[in-house]
């Protein structure tokens, strides 16, 4: 009877594939170990470089699974979304496209989304009345002003150039110019024209599109720059130089850009000294290096590695300083949740064991490197530590809810 009947053979989408393949490097202990020696190793690099330099103890971060299955979705997106922009894709591509966009959103406003995505467009009254929503993401919305600005370009409308004019000067390089404001170009066209240029033979391959660079995160924060170091560049010793003169209000601004284009220079000389880089069995990743500089005061200096014999190991080092690390905690201008799609939610403590499940789905592992007797030695934190480490500032401490949550995680440990 069972050999009669018929076997059907399930074949998993894009994100599936790339989401089992992100689990199986995340529970890897070999790739995990050589993140930690090769942590280790750079910090001590940077300390012999600048021996009096003063760090916030250095933190390492794991992708939580909540983290990992949202960033392979928002680049399937983006991959779609390329696609479509450049030479069209297929219509169950189309609708794979459309159904990853509408739940990326609240359900609450899904109907405008739809209606925007499956009407005729005559005008941009809709779009607009989307693009005004705080609580989408970002990166949703860039996929809707694409969509919609390539089905304008390809339709018979009496006032195409019209539409696409407006789409411009309200969320393209237009707004930028007009307000001198980076974050009003949601649009990101040029990047389409990048990749028309450089092929489209990637995004043919979503298996390594959806590659996630940096399941595992090092994060080196510059506290104090003190005035007798031995700078490489001239950015740095002019730096120091007009700190010793300066004002007692100017010295917290001279401080932090200091850090600052030290945190630059070791970047630059990390990426650039092969010694090293041989040293640490590591190479950088092709366009691997941004220097990121916001408008809400964000700093900081982002590189992607990969190891040389294991290139499916990447990681990503970011470098900053100790004022721009402040506004990118809890309640500061920066911080993590204000950025769109990044809400920390805390989980309901209502039934432990869903509390416990919900936790292990959106906590980050971190690590820390904690100096003893002048060494730094690897300290993997507890699920208690992670979520103070994850959480603070966006849950007050000595609330029921969290107390009660620090007794469920204690109650778990001790019965382990």
């Amino acid at each position: 009877m069972t050999n009669s009947l018929r076997q059907y053979k399930v074949e998993k989408n894009n994100i599936e594939k790339a989401y089992e393949y992100q689990l199986a490097l995340k529970h890897n202990p070999e790739y995990e170990q050589r993140v930690n020696n090769t942590f280790l190793s750079i910090v001590n690099l940077l300390k012999t470089k600048y021996p009096d330099i003063k760090l916030e103890p250095p933190r390492g971060r794991e992708k939580s699974y909540n983290s990992i299955k949202n960033k392979i979705i928002k680049l399937e997106i983006e991959r779609l979304c390329k696609l479509y922009a450049i030479e069209g894709i297929s219509q169950d591509e189309e609708k794979n496209l459309y159904q990853l966009i509408i739940n990326s959103i609240d359900p609450k406003t899904q109907g405008e989304v739809k209606q925007l995505l499956s009407t005729e467009i005559k005008d941009l009254d809709l779009l607009n009345s989307i693009m005004k929503k705080k609580d989408f993401p970002d990166h949703i919305k860039t996929a809707i002003l694409r969509i919609t600005k390539v089905r304008i370009e390809r339709g018979n409308l009496e006032n195409k150039e019209e539409l696409e004019n407006q789409i411009e000067e309200k969320y393209g390089e237009t707004a930028v110019k007009k307000s001198k404001q980076l974050k009003d170009n949601l649009l990101h066209w040029e990047c389409i024209e990048e990749m028309q240029k450089k092929g489209t033979e990637k995004l043919h391959c979503p298996f390594e599109y959806l590659h996630i660079k940096d399941l595992r995160g090092i994060k080196i924060i510059i506290a104090d720059v003190p005035d007798n170091i031995q700078p490489n560049g001239e950015e740095l010793k002019q730096l120091i130089a007009q700190r010793k003169n300066a004002s007692k209000e100017e010295i917290t601004k001279y401080n932090d850009l200091c850090c600052i284009a030290l945190t630059k220079e070791f970047a630059y000389e990390l990426m650039e000294n092969e010694e090293w880089l041989e040293q640490l069995n590591i190479m950088v990743l092709p366009e691997g290096y941004k220097h990121k500089e916001k408008q809400n005061g964000y700093i900081a200096e982002h590189i992607k590695f990969c190891y040389r014999d294991h290139p499916e190991y990447t990681f990503e080092l970011q470098l900053r300083s100790m004022y721009r690390e402040d506004l990118s905690r809890a309640n500061g201008a920066a911080a993590h949740d204000k950025r769109s799609g990044k809400k920390r939610i805390f989980p309901s403590t209502e039934n432990k064991q869903q509390f416990m499940e919900e936790l292990r789905y959106r906590l980050p592992q971190y690590t820390m490197l904690r100096n003893e007797s002048n060494e730094y030695k690897i300290h993997k934190c507890s699920i208690e530590e992670s979520v103070l480490e994850y959480y603070l500032g966006y849950i007050k401490l000595d609330s029921k809810e969290f107390l009660k949550a620090i007794q469920y995680i204690k109650e778990m440990e001790e019965q382990r």
